[in-house]
């Protein structure tokens, strides 16, 4: 379970003055719950992921995952708990290292490392189980270098890096943004497959509303650093793209009009 309290993250903009980026954030995320993330540019998702990540640490609040309080852990310490994958396909692998090097990396990630030598058979054989069922071909090219792949290639590989030591929590920030329509949804479904085998608690930032929608079972849409909607249930089920959208703009509304009262 994710629970976050209070948080907030501020960044300096030049002048002395700064922009709210996170603004006292309260979220609770059930074990075993898939969360799609929305909203505008700007609006705080991927800093929101990157202060869970531990790759910025928050001006307030605490972030609590399964009952163990790392709000002021190090990124690589919570690595060992956070699975992530990026928008980027380039961001999350080691380009000049092999296939077999960058799972066994994964496998490593947030324990202590020691001396050792290359990949062991029995490794290399549970490497193929794991990407056999993607249907690429990966399993037999344990021994190329990453920068072969296509960008489908990778982030698919980079999903199986960050959910192979069944993480606690799986940061998915806009995965398939970078990719075509049909290499996408390729590996949305395979996004989908894992997190509901290995019941993954995990949170995907993502732009496309349909996608949002149909994806897990339930949808929190961000605005100027807030949550201004949170949807599950029956009332997720039937909603509708058009209907996120009058949805996004009557929450937007409410929020400047709750701004204007208190500058009043």
């Amino acid at each position: 379970m994710l629970v976050i309290k209070g948080l907030t993250k501020t960044f300096p903009v030049g002048g002395g003055s700064v922009k709210i980026a996170v603004d006292r954030v309260d979220l609770t995320v059930e074990k075993g719950q898939f969360v799609t993330v929305i909203g505008s540019n700007g609006a705080g998702k991927s800093t929101l992921l990157n202060l869970i990540a531990g790759h910025h640490l928050p001006d307030r609040g605490t972030i609590t995952l399964d009952g163990v309080d790392i709000t002021r852990w190090s990124e690589h310490r919570r690595a060992g708990y956070i699975g992530r994958v990026f928008q980027d396909p380039l961001q999350g692998t080691a380009a000049s290292m092999t296939i077999e090097e960058n799972l066994s990396m994964a496998e490593l990630r947030g324990k202590r490392r020691t001396l050792r030598r290359g990949v062991t058979p029995a490794a290399r054989a549970r490497y193929r189980e794991l990407l056999a069922p993607l249907g690429l071909g990966l399993e037999h090219r344990l021994q190329s270098e990453v920068r072969l792949l296509s960008g489908g290639q990778r982030q698919s590989l980079s999903l199986i890096m960050a959910t192979m030591t069944r993480p606690s929590l799986l940061l998915l920030d806009e995965h398939t943004a970078a990719l075509d329509p049909k290499t996408a949804q390729q590996v949305l479904e395979l996004t989908n497959r894992i997190v509901t085998e290995y019941r993954l608690t995990t949170l995907m930032v993502t732009h496309n509303l349909e996608h949002a929608l149909r994806l897990g079972h339930r949808t929190i849409m961000m605005h100027e650093g807030r949550i201004v909607l949170d949807l599950s249930g029956p009332e997720r089920e039937k909603m509708t793209v058009p209907d996120l959208l009058k949805e996004f703009s009557r929450a937007r509304g409410t929020e400047l009009l709750e701004d204007r009262l208190l500058l009043a």
